[in-house]
């Protein structure tokens, strides 16, 4: 394993084999906030976010003072944005992405292709002279293809943002965020979701729904009137058919109705993505 600390914009280089990363918070950026999780969460931390020298994957939010990122197999480079006064330390983990499917099994070998025929004698040279050397021997047919083993199981990925911000016009109501439609299976799913009132510090809930079944849940509070929040969910969800999954947020009685989840954020936006849901199957 290697290290480096990153603070402000750019980019660094991954090592060979990296399929995790340690990330390490030295220094707390001074606009950060802080979540109701145990360990705490932060936000406005920063981002980071792998690619294969071609593109880039979807940016990775720094929530924790020491997380877990798993990242693609590939990965070459690492992009990071830490908000000012912030400084993390990232340590690499060479290995597999933990959500990478297993190889497919070798083929079978081919058959072993008949024997040539032997090439006829060189003639007797005089006495004394050494004979000519006989003619190589035709080569044999080259045997069959052994058939091609099996494939590997591949991981099946979706995600979606939010297009356009959403107002919570009302208290007590559930609005819908971020959705994604899944087909039957096990999924590992999470979303976060950005939300701000302009007017009043009010106390949300988010969950992960399809309709029935609430799948996770999580509530947080404006720190004051205007500041933006974010709010995460994780679950595992086992659907036996076709299912739409959204992420939704519910603003508590007593709170205001200019509630908005976003699509971009109100500060340094840098498009539709401060409200996505990610999920991959895992069978």
């Amino acid at each position: 394993m290697s290290s480096f600390t990153v603070s402000g914009t750019g980019t660094h280089s991954l090592s060979s084999g990296v399929g995790a990363l340690h990330v390490h918070i030295d220094v707390l950026p001074a606009r950060a906030g802080s979540g109701t999780a145990n360990p705490v969460n932060w936000y406005h931390v920063g981002l980071l976010r792998p690619g294969d020298g071609t593109a880039f994957w979807e940016p990775l939010a720094i929530e924790a003072d020491d997380a877990w990122i798993s990242i693609p197999n590939g990965s070459t480079t690492l992009g990071y944005s830490i908000a000012p006064g912030g400084q993390v330390t990232v340590t690499e983990v060479i290995g597999p992405n933990p959500f990478a499917g297993p190889s497919g099994a070798t083929g079978a070998s081919g058959a072993t292709g008949a024997t040539g025929a032997t090439g006829p004698a060189g003639p007797t040279g005089a006495t004394g002279a050494t004979g000519a050397t006989g003619a190589t021997g035709a080569t044999g047919a080259t045997g069959a293809t052994g058939p091609a083993g099996p494939p590997g199981s591949a991981l099946s990925f979706t995600s979606a943002q939010l297009g356009a911000d959403v107002t919570i016009s009302s208290t007590g109501t559930w609005f819908d965020g971020p959705s994604v439609s899944l087909i039957a299976g096990t999924w590992f799913i999470w979303a976060t979701l950005t939300i701000r009132s302009p007017s009043v510090q009010n106390i949300y809930d988010a969950r992960l729904f399809d309709g029935t079944t609430s799948f996770a849940s999580t509530e947080a509070a404006q720190p004051f009137t205007s500041a933006p929040i974010s709010m995460s969910l994780v679950g595992k969800v086992v659907l036996t058919s076709t299912t739409t999954v959204k992420a939704q947020v519910l603003t508590n009685a007593g709170g205001s109705t200019d509630g908005v989840i976003k699509a971009a954020t109100t500060h340094n936006g840098v498009g539709n993505n401060a409200s996505t849901i990610v999920a991959i199957q895992l069978a």
